[in-house]
């Protein structure tokens, strides 16, 4: 039982500083390739950054993105390089600015404007709801004549 203890308590002390190392598989040249590339769009695909997508474009947008983080460019003007080169359309997240602000403005106005429907809608049939109450309660009661304008 003993051997099983100290053969236990040394398993867990060889294990612990493993475990709580961090592993590192990729160099940080890599990292910041996968950065910057899951922020700019395949320009022949919809809607996929160019480390997803298959085609030979993105393809090369990462060897030049590699290219350029070799020769020492920031990420701003690697994303800038590829804006010039390809327009607004290659960022996955639109600037705010110019036709970038309509998109998104345009959402947040639209919602805006279907809750205030809502709430006029709401406020409209509660107020019909109680105009209905306070007609119900103020009729006059049926009558033979009333019950022949009902009937017709």
């Amino acid at each position: 039982m003993k051997r099983f203890a100290a053969a236990l308590a040394f398993s867990l002390a060889m294990a612990t500083p493993a475990a709580t190392a961090p592993f590192q598989t990729e160099s940080p040249v890599e990292t910041q390739v996968r950065e910057i590339g899951a922020k700019l769009r395949c320009p022949v695909c919809q809607s996929e950054n160019i480390l997803d997508s298959q085609s030979g474009t993105a393809r090369e947008m990462i060897v030049m993105l590699r290219e350029q983080l070799a020769q020492g460019r920031t990420e701003a003007e690697i994303v800038e390089y590829f804006r010039s080169r390809y327009g607004d359309y290659v960022l996955l997240s639109p600037p705010v600015a110019g036709f970038g602000g309509i998109i998104w403005t345009v959402p947040a106005v639209l919602l805006l404007l279907a809750g205030g429907a809502c709430l006029l809608l709401v406020r409209r049939s509660a107020d019909k709801a109680s105009r209905t109450n306070e007609e119900a309660n103020t009729l006059e009661p049926l009558n033979e004549q009333r019950l022949r304008r009902l009937e017709l």
